[in-house]
């Protein structure tokens, strides 16, 4: 079964309107959204080292994570970010906790730059992908990059 095509664009609409995915997530879920931590194998590319105006992927810090409602999964999120442009705390937050991103880093008052938006097919099992990077809101400085595929759960409210 597809996914109804008004929730797909509805889910896109909210997303666009908040820096943070994990906070329209939560406006959906009636429980903390949960995050699991999930492995990460690879090293940054040279697209993402561009778009952090970074030049050695030792300056970057992988982090992939599920976000759940209950048990319902609702989006797939990797973020490659720059450690040295976050705090101290901010930076323990994402190593040693399941703190979304968004909540660990929302007091650099960072905005989204949407890179793009897609719709990929059904056979994915995912409804949205987006991949924007975030700056900080003092100096416009890249703090992450971000690739979220959001799946068929993101696409209506969660007891």
């Amino acid at each position: 079964m597809s996914p109804d095509g008004a929730a797909v664009r509805a889910l896109k609409d909210r997303l666009e309107r908040h820096p943070s995915a994990t906070a329209v997530l939560q406006e959906h879920c009636s429980v903390p959204i949960r995050v699991v931590r999930l492995s990460v194998g690879e090293q940054p590319s040279q697209e993402t080292l561009r778009l952090l105006e970074v030049s050695d992927p030792q300056q970057v810090r992988t982090r992939h994570v599920q976000l759940l409602c209950g048990d319902v999964p609702l989006s797939d999120a990797w973020n490659w970010y720059v450690p040295e442009r976050l705090t101290d705390d901010m930076n323990h937050l994402l190593e040693t906790t399941d703190t979304p991103f968004g909540k660990a880093v929302s007091k650099t008052n960072f905005h989204r730059q949407r890179l793009e938006t897609r719709f990929p097919d059904n056979t994915t099992g995912i409804v949205l992908e987006n991949r924007a990077v975030l700056r900080r809101a003092s100096d416009n400085a890249p703090i992450s990059l971000v690739v979220e595929d959001y799946l068929p759960g993101a696409l209506k409210p969660q007891p």
